[in-house]
């Protein structure tokens, strides 16, 4: 490794170390990062948020084998292996919470290529996995701007300054699915247009943006039909509402009573928060977006109680979730079968 590759960890673990930092000393204007008095007033209610966390990683685990089902059949398999789905994603979410800088996105499509299912190499995977990101962008801001609606919101000055965040991310995320969709639907075009503009930087270019392309546009074209296309978004919504169950669960078991329209809208602000790239273990973003929601329903003393011990609570309960649930990930991806070697020659889906 040359001088510049050695120094380019150091450099991505120093800035994200310096973002969380910065993002940490702006939370800390309205939280108390780590509380000096936890406050919990029912540890039952907080053990039910615990056990939320099996379904939850189940049910986001899960939802991917409507995009890769039909790949693999196209190939001439029955389906993903259900151990390399699920391990996949138990595994790729903590990596996800620790890695800076939203490197983890990459864990899950580099697990599933490694599984070496007919069909589905990385180019799918990451065609797959950036799908689910757009679907959910587009809940989550449809949470923001639903659960504000139906919610009683103290701080009207901070509402509009959230509400153009969200349509912002709205356009990003709607414009996003919108090409997936019409590469799925006209995937010659998607082609040309992507060689056309990639041809600028050389041949090589050329060929390798236009390959990546039309896989991608292949991985989409199935999740397209209605069989497959109604239970992603399903299994999608049923993800979200559990996430918006969950936290407010740990909101009651910290003594902060709100209505579930208030937690979806804390949920997708925290969710929006966390889009940016940020420290290591979402450090700094987490807690900015968490202070950024609850002052939005809660007055400074009670941000500094109940509000504190829920954002530490939070964080660390989707640590030790995400930890938990990676060890049957582990075990599910060491027992993944060993593809045939039919299975690992390439695969041209018509």
């Amino acid at each position: 490794m040359d001088a510049r590759g050695a120094r380019r960890p150091w450099l991505t673990w120093g800035l994200s170390l310096v973002g969380a930092a910065v993002c940490l000393w702006l939370a800390s204007r309205s939280l108390q990062l780590w509380p000096d008095t936890l406050t919990l007033v029912s540890p039952g209610l907080l053990a039910a948020a615990a056990v939320m966390h099996v379904p939850y990683a189940i049910v986001r685990a899960l939802r991917l084998q409507y995009v890769f089902d039909p790949l693999v059949a196209r190939c001439g398999g029955e389906r993903i292996s259900r151990r390399l789905l699920y391990g996949s994603g138990f595994v790729s979410f903590f990596v996800l919470l620790v890695l800076p800088l939203k490197l983890g996105e990459l864990s899950r499509p580099m697990l599933l290529a490694r599984g070496r299912q007919r069909g589905l190499g990385l180019a799918e995977s990451v065609g797959g996995v950036a799908l689910e990101r757009l679907v959910d962008g587009l809940i989550i801001v449809a949470m923001l701007f639903g659960g504000l609606a139906l919610s009683d919101v103290r701080l009207q000055t901070s509402l509009a300054d959230v509400r153009t965040v969200g349509a912002s991310m709205l356009a990003v995320f709607a414009v996003g699915l919108v090409v997936l969709v019409l590469a799925a639907r006209m995937p010659g075009r998607a082609v040309a247009l992507a060689e056309a503009i990639s041809g600028l930087f050389g041949e090589r270019a050329r060929a390798l943006v236009g390959g990546l392309v039309d896989r991608v546009a292949g991985t989409m074209r199935g999740v397209l039909a209605l069989d497959h296309a109604a239970p992603f978004i399903a299994w999608s919504l049923l993800y979200w509402a559990i996430t918006a169950g969950q936290l407010w669960l740990v909101l009651e078991a910290c003594g902060i009573h709100l209505t579930p329209a208030a937690a979806a809208a804390i949920v997708a602000v925290v969710g929006l928060s966390i889009q940016l790239p940020g420290g290591p273990a979402q450090a700094g973003t987490f807690q900015l977006g968490a202070g950024m929601a609850l002052s939005l329903y809660l007055d400074d003393a009670a941000l500094q109680t109940g509000g504190s011990s829920f954002a530490a609570v939070m964080y660390m309960l989707q640590f030790a979730g995400a930890g938990v649930m990676a060890l049957p990930g582990l075990a599910l991806l060491a027992r993944v079968p060993e593809p045939s070697s039919e299975a690992e020659t390439p695969c041209e889906a018509p």
